[in-house]
């Protein structure tokens, strides 16, 4: 994400500034933070309309349960709960810090509670106050837009996904099975080779066969948020995502092929250190658009050119996300383990765990290097790809 660098500077540079706009508030309101979240409620939204002032306390009251955190929340639905764990599809891109933190900086403010058929629409703008110069260009952080639905009487929360994708077409071919919208035109071909791709992978490192997916297809990044509840999309903006847990794959490039995505849902679960994760994907299925070739060559010039940035700096997303470089580092990891040991030092360095404080003792066990020897010995693996004339 682009500007997340910049939004890290944000808290702490600035105060939570009073709002002069009407607040919606509750008496009632469940929240483990000690400081009320405070959600503001835009003139178009009629709160003398029962059912509409029922639902801003709903979604109100949602947001002051520290929703970045997966619990049995009683605002949601229980058929979504009783499906996903993690329920709340936009979750993890929009809370990047504690919803405690960030909703009393990025200020939740209702846009409109609108009838769509026997559901109600919900727009929430996150947006903060006094930002000047760059910081600017990052505000808002997101416009969410999901739905109440009614269920035994109350009004519940739910996902904008099965309400916009419910007459799209479906196509089931192999384990994968494609959703697109009407104006799609399916590529049967394309849909196969999504199929030979992901069972190449399972013959190719001996992984268990996976389990099926659905794959929705959209035309771009914002066509896919909308899918992930949000009509402007920032927070987490992305063109793919996976949820392995829940088996489904969102692409925003149109195609019924995306190698990378295809990746992380065949690939056995295991809670992996995320550079490993991201690594293996963009070594077998590229990033971006472009090969792992491709992205090694970038990111070996760029890093050529930076004698002084170090392995830390990348892990830490403190350096070259212009370059892909998290994710073509992991990459040229694998790669080095696979030049290394083959299928099985590749199959070995998949059982990394996420655990920062001990990633580079693991990966000089795996490679059989000294951990003082470990900066040069990845800095010369990545710059194997740097190309003759160092142009990028």
């Amino acid at each position: 994400m682009k500007y997340f660098p910049i939004i890290l500077a944000f808290f702490g540079l600035f105060s939570c500034q009073k709002q002069e706009n009407k607040t919606l508030t509750l008496e009632e309101t469940t929240t483990a933070s000690t400081e009320k979240i405070e959600v503001a409620v835009h003139s178009r939204v009629d709160m003398t309309n029962t059912e509409v002032k029922e639902i801003a306390s709903l979604w109100t009251n949602y947001l002051n349960t520290e929703p970045d955190k997966i619990s049995d929340n009683n605002n949601w639905n229980k058929e979504e709960k009783e499906i996903y764990r993690d329920f709340d599809l936009s979750r993890a891109l929009l809370y990047q810090f504690p919803s405690k933190d960030l909703l009393q900086y990025f200020k939740p403010k209702i846009l409109s509670i609108t009838k769509e058929g026997e559901n109600y629409s919900i727009r929430t703008i996150y947006s903060a106050d006094g930002l000047e110069g760059e910081y600017s260009k990052s505000d808002p952080w997101a416009i969410q837009k999901l739905y109440a639905i009614k269920e035994d009487k109350s009004w519940k929360l739910k996902n904008s996904l099965p309400i916009l994708t419910a007459d799209w077409a479906k196509k089931k071919i192999g384990k994968i099975t494609f959703i697109y919208p009407s104006n799609h035109t399916f590529n049967q071909s394309m849909a196969e080779k999504a199929g030979e791709f992901c069972q190449s992978i399972i013959e190719e490192f001996e992984f268990p066969d996976y389990e099926p997916f659905d794959y929705y297809i959209t035309q771009n990044g914002d066509e896919l948020g909308q899918l992930l509840n949000f009509d402007f999309f920032f927070a987490g903006y992305t063109t793919g995502i996976g949820f392995n847990e829940n088996r489904i794959l969102m692409s925003g490039f149109g195609s019924e092929y995306y190698p990378h995505e295809f990746i992380h849902l065949i690939v056995p679960k295991f809670d992996r250190h995320s550079l490993l994760e991201e690594g293996f994907a963009t070594w077998k299925g590229g990033q971006g658009g472009i090969s792992f070739g491709e992205s090694a060559k970038i990111f070996a010039n760029a890093l050529s050119r930076n004698e002084a940035v170090t392995f830390l700096e990348i892990i830490n997303k403190k350096w070259g996300w212009e370059y892909a470089s998290f994710y073509t580092s992991g990459a040229i990891l694998c790669h080095a383990a696979f030049e290394k040991g083959g299928v099985a030092l590749v199959n070995e360095l998949l059982t990394v765990p996420q655990n920062d404080e001990r990633l580079i003792k693991n990966l000089c066990l795996i490679f059989d290097i000294e951990e003082k020897n470990f900066e040069a010995f990845w800095r010369a693996e990545a710059l194997k790809f740097k190309s003759d004339s160092n142009s990028k």
